[in-house]
């Protein structure tokens, strides 16, 4: 019979398989989250000012991180600044 332990094939259980995807779901999820797989962008690259663009500001941004961060721009930032990334979302505290 083929598939046997005597023609040298590999068996396994649910358990065992199951424990591999997951395994494998999490590298994949790791491997496509921004956050986790990518370094920073620089300052130059998105434009960033030191003061506001009309309504458009670090602290207004989904981004932002107090007080002087952003999840996705390298290097401290101004809570007043923008770039050309903006998402709205974060509300001021």
């Amino acid at each position: 019979m083929f598939g046997g332990p005597e023609h040298g094939s590999v068996r396994f259980s649910r358990r065992s398989l199951l424990g591999r995807a997951v395994g494998a779901i999490g590298i994949l999820s790791a491997t496509l989250n921004p956050a986790l797989a990518q370094p920073k962008i620089s300052k130059i690259a998105v434009n960033y000012q030191d003061h506001p663009d009309g309504d458009k500001r670090c602290d207004k941004c989904a981004q932002f991180q107090p007080p002087d961060a952003c999840k996705v721009v390298d290097g401290p930032i101004s809570p007043q600044g923008s770039c050309r990334i903006f998402v709205p979302g974060h509300s001021r505290s």
